[in-house]
């Protein structure tokens, strides 16, 4: 029983060294790692996640395109709304403000 425990324990232990740096960086030994101090591997383990997003961003701006020209008139038009609701509410809140502020300071 025990023998099969500590077959297991070794196993454990191979899938875990195979799955952590190694697996990011396959051209060096596990071994090689384990001499390493835990600054380098920390800095590692930071420097190592940024590929992920870094194939992610390019796939994402690969698959971006150009506006034609019937859905750039159409954004346009949706921001000039916007712009001019900004507008007209900045507007208001103004016209009210100035009677308010003169009842305040008389």
């Amino acid at each position: 029983m025990e023998q099969r425990l500590s077959r297991r324990r070794r196993c454990r232990q191979k899938r875990s060294a195979r799955s952590g740096l190694c697996k990011f960086l396959p051209d060096l030994k596990c071994k090689s790692l384990d001499g390493v101090r835990r600054q380098v591997k920390d800095q590692l383990r930071l420097v190592l996640p940024s590929a992920g997003f870094y194939k992610n961003s390019m796939r994402f701006y690969k698959r971006c395109t150009k506006p034609d020209r019937q859905e750039f008139l159409r954004i346009s038009a949706a921001i000039g709304v916007g712009f001019l609701i900004m507008g007209v509410i900045g507007f208001v809140v103004k016209l009210m403000h100035i009677p308010i502020v003169n009842i305040i300071m008389d």
